[in-house]
């Protein structure tokens, strides 16, 4: 792969971060409550449609994508989701991690096409 190749795709990478970022702070909240992150990442799968379309991408499995289920952390609660990200000609861009924090804003991260996503991660609704 060239250099600018290389540039070109960290740069969609870090643009796909923001957006989905921008997107879970606009659907969920600043910070989020201490409610059930459960429900607010359904919330955030309902209304992903309007990044993918917009930005020419293909989420699998459907964002947020997959998880191992809330987990507790000291006294607060954590739900990391994952799913991988092409673009509509099929070529991988990443992968999608995202983190819900209670009490905390959310954050996406895309990290590269080879990370890993846990075999044992299950959908959203295997939680419900």
């Amino acid at each position: 792969m060239r250099i600018d190749q290389i540039l070109d795709l960290e740069r969609r990478r870090l643009l796909i971060s923001a957006a989905l970022t921008a997107h879970a702070r606009r659907r969920l909240a600043k910070r989020l409550p201490a409610g059930e992150l459960l429900d607010l990442a359904v919330r955030l799968k309902e209304d992903a449609g309007p990044v993918e379309r917009g930005y020419r991408l293909r989420f699998e499995p459907a964002y947020p994508g997959v998880t191992a289920g809330p987990q507790s952390i000291g006294s607060t609660r954590r739900l990391l989701l994952a799913c991988s990200v092409r673009d509509r000609d099929g070529s991988p861009l990443g992968v999608v991690f995202t983190t819900l924090i209670a009490g905390r804003p959310p954050q996406v991260s895309v990290a590269p096409p080879g990370a890993a996503i846990p075999g044992d991660w299950r959908p959203l609704r295997d939680f419900h």
